[in-house]
């Protein structure tokens, strides 16, 4: 990259970041600067003081149910700030997490294309992208995943870009983002084995790189993942993989109420009963119990009411490639407008670029993958537009590399 360039990616970086501080400045002025929205929130926050003040990792009587990624961000606001520290900080936090993925995509697009105009154009779209620039501002774990995510695909992209030859730190590399954002969002941890799967299928002729890249990057993810699994067992006396909010958050998507949004007050009506029928139950045992039972009563459902939840899976991916937010309280007549005018030229040029990348090798192929995983992910559990936050930062590379073709081809007319 040009020396000269440099000036422009940290302008990029600095308009990225007072975007955020805009964004954050205005959902203070309107929820209060010491509230959050989101009850995942909570949840986060007090594992991350739990952490800090050096107490058990649990939340109440739950002991697995978060993974320790984004508390573990959150940690350092109490050494800092006592054992109150102001939610604003955390956006600060995440405001700047926000900023660097913006860079981030700019460096995944260059990796990918060795294009710094098409990089900085990819820089910019996500910098405006509205949805990006929100999920900067929630203290939730969607920033620092996207963050891991991007740096993950770029160094798997890297060292397809090398293989064999100098791919093993880049690999290496890969294997540890791809972990950090399974720390931070457990449903990552099936993408690689998918994206191996989906990519030898479609590049048969050259699928060797992409089964050896995809196994070697897999196997350090999952030696990252083992002092958790560690820890999980020492709990629980049982292998966990992630947590156990799998079974309630299956039964949150497949239920007989279920409507494709989250409404998690199930939860007690199963708390209660396996405590009726077990008094004498532990909590470690409840919690694995009552994710066991919601799992299964999810899949039983889903199995005796098939088109309910076919008819389910058609309004979950409707809610998750919306073009306005799905919560009413959210689903203003301007902030509609922003996201529709944002949202659908990027989706229209990164589905093109989608269909333009079958000609071209996995790398770029790499891109879109997210996509459809994310998909297949939320139309069996809840479905909601910040959930397709990553896949849309994917879709900015495609949408820039579109539309810098189109500008360079009307340029030469």
């Amino acid at each position: 990259m040009r020396q000269h360039h440099y000036r422009s990616w940290l302008f990029l970086f600095l308009v990225a970041l007072l975007l955020r501080l805009c964004a954050a400045g205005y959902w203070e002025y309107r929820i209060g600067a010491e509230k959050f929205y989101f009850g995942d929130s909570d949840t986060y926050w007090k594992l991350g003081q739990n952490i800090a003040a050096g107490k058990p990792y649990t939340y109440g009587n739950q002991a697995i149910h978060r993974m320790p990624g984004y508390p573990v961000l959150l940690s350092p606001l109490f050494f800092v700030f006592g054992d109150n520290p102001p939610i604003r900080a955390a956006r600060f936090e995440n405001v700047m997490i926000g900023s660097l993925t913006v860079l981030a995509v700019a460096w995944l697009a260059w990796i990918l294309f060795h294009d710094s105009t098409l990089a900085l154009i990819a820089g910019w779209i996500t910098a405006f992208e509205p949805l990006n620039i929100m999920m900067s501002v929630l203290v939730l774990s969607e920033a620092p995943f996207c963050l891991f995510l991007v740096l993950h695909l770029g160094y798997w992209i890297k060292s397809l870009k090398s293989f064999p030859k100098t791919a093993w730190f880049s690999l290496l590399l890969s294997g540890l983002w791809a972990a950090m954002a399974i720390y931070c969002r457990p449903s990552w941890l099936y993408f690689i084995p998918f994206a191996v799967v989906l990519g030898t299928i479609i590049s048969l002729r050259n699928y060797k790189p992409i089964l050896k890249s995809g196994t070697i990057i897999f196997a350090v993810c999952l030696l990252c993942l083992i002092p958790w699994w560690i820890r999980n067992y020492h709990v629980s006396g049982r292998f966990v993989s992630t947590t156990l909010q799998v079974g309630p958050s299956l039964y949150d998507g497949l239920n007989p109420k279920a409507s494709g949004a989250s409404d998690m007050e199930f939860v007690k009506e199963f708390r209660n009963a396996e405590i009726t029928l077990f008094p004498k139950i532990t909590e470690h045992t409840l919690e694995y119990q009552l994710n066991q039972k919601m799992r299964q009563a999810a899949i039983r459902w889903a199995w005796e009411h098939p088109e309910l939840a076919w008819k389910l899976a058609k309004i979950k991916f409707l809610r998750l490639w919306n073009f306005q937010p799905n919560e009413a309280s959210l689903s203003h007549f301007v902030i509609t407008i922003i996201i529709f005018c944002t949202y659908c030229p990027v989706l229209v040029l990164g589905i093109i670029g989608c269909i333009r990348s079958i000609f071209y090798d996995f790398s770029i192929r790499l891109l879109w993958i997210p996509a459809i995983y994310i998909t297949g992910l939320h139309i069996i559990f809840v479905s909601s537009i910040r959930y397709r936050v990553p896949a849309m930062i994917c879709f900015s590379i495609l949408a820039a590399w579109v539309a810098l073709d189109v500008i360079r081809k009307f340029r030469k007319t």
